[in-house]
């Protein structure tokens, strides 16, 4: 008998095809099963990728602008020449441009976003001798003056009798120096050039944010000026505020009123009622040197005159004056940026800012106004400088100031 083969792992050769196509057998139905399981775990995850999104890291809120505000301060007479300019001489002959301005700082000047005043001579190069100007009566501010008054003053009223002492020429001359020197201008010493009334201001304000921080921005305003120290009003001349009013906030100022009385006599009265009925936010006046009444017009505050601010003349009722500082503040909403993305595009002196507004449809913006009364003292050899607290009662009591506070709408 022929005896069996084995391998000589002991497994007979003639069973080894069967043991390994059974193994492929089984390694291929293992194979097949666990591809089955990972497809169905591949597809499991799918869905829950599908229907479960990954959660996003959250993103910190932007700050938002809520309100913008201004504080501004509006002063009376300025004439830089005459015995102002002959004090601030040194002994060499030379003149310290900034010594008119030189106690300024006890008005704390840095909380102003803004600061007018009314600029009441020319600005010229053309030299008048001091003796001339008193005899005559006829003005001349150096133009070196400006780099130093432009650290305070950014807005000068040139609607007055004495910018025009030296002419038309000495008029344009006086704006132009001005405006180049950065000081914005407002007016005209003839009421009659009615395009000169009103100018759009780009005013500085500060933008306020949700989380304490804030920008500075421009907000188109109508400033609007008046002399009638020697006239009356034209038709049409007052009536000019109404149209920059039907759009925008006017603040208004006037020329007008006999000089060296201590009320407001009734061409004042009736001119400054005129121009609020207009749709002025306020009416700030000027002329007689000498602080006057204040009123609450229509819940609307009128100062008929703010006095002398800083001028050389001599006795104790114009060696002190009156400004008014008001705090604004407007509720921010897409039309307020609109304003502010107009103020950013708006020019100095006769700029097209009013007709670009209406252009665009924007509304009036909701301005609130809290006024203060700031008293000054000044006059020959007495530089400009906050008022004593009893000069500021003294003042205040002129001003009629705290009855006409109550009731004010602004």
């Amino acid at each position: 008998m022929r005896g069996k083969k084995f391998t000589t792992n002991g497994v007979q050769e003639s069973v080894r095809p069967i043991f390994v196509a059974l193994l492929g057998s089984v390694l291929v139905a293992v194979g097949g099963y666990f591809l089955y399981q990972r497809q169905n775990a591949n597809n499991l995850n799918s869905d829950v990728s599908e229907s479960v999104a990954p959660e996003e890291t959250p993103q910190p809120k932007q700050p938002e602008v809520t309100v913008v505000k201004g504080k501004y301060m509006f002063s009376g007479t300025i004439v830089l020449a005459r015995a102002v300019e002959n004090e601030a001489k040194r002994s060499d002959g030379t003149v310290d441009y900034a010594q008119p301005f030189s106690k300024f700082d006890t008005f704390n000047p840095e909380q102003y976003d803004g600061w007018l005043a009314d600029i009441e001579c020319p600005v010229t190069t053309n030299y008048i001798p001091y003796r001339t100007q008193v005899a005559n009566t006829v003005f001349n501010c150096p133009p070196e003056f400006i780099p130093e008054l432009k650290k305070y003053i950014t807005i000068a009223n040139v609607a007055n009798n004495h910018t025009r002492d030296q002419g038309d020429e000495g008029f344009s001359e006086t704006v132009r120096h001005l405006e180049e020197g950065g000081i914005q201008t407002v007016g005209h010493w003839d009421p009659r050039e009615i395009d000169d009334i009103c100018e759009v201001i780009a005013l500085p304000v500060r933008l306020q944010k949700d989380d304490g921080k804030e920008e500075q921005g421009t907000l188109p305003m109508a400033f609007c000026a008046w002399h009638y120290f020697q006239k009356d009003p034209a038709p049409g001349e007052i009536e000019e505020a109404a149209k920059y009013a039907e759009i925008m906030p006017v603040f208004a100022f006037m020329q007008v009123g006999v000089e060296y009385r201590d009320s407001a006599d009734p061409r004042q009265v009736e001119f400054g009622r005129k121009i609020i009925d207009q749709g002025s936010e306020f009416l700030i006046g000027n002329s007689p040197h000498w602080v006057q009444n204040t009123e609450n017009y229509k819940g609307k505050l009128i100062v008929y005159s703010t006095g002398n601010f800083i001028f050389d003349q001599l006795d104790a009722e114009t060696n002190r004056g009156l400004s008014i500082s008001a705090d604004m503040t407007i509720p921010y909403d897409e039309n307020v940026q609109a304003w502010l993305d107009l103020g950013k595009t708006c020019e100095p002196r006769g700029d097209n800012c009013f007709k670009l507004a209406k252009d665009l449809g924007l509304k009036k913006v909701d301005i609130d106004l809290v006024f203060d009364a700031i008293g000054s003292s000044g006059g020959y050899t007495h530089l400009t400088q906050l008022a004593t607290p009893d000069l500021q009662a003294a003042i205040e009591a002129r001003a009629n100031w705290k009855t006409t506070l109550e009731g004010l709408t602004n």
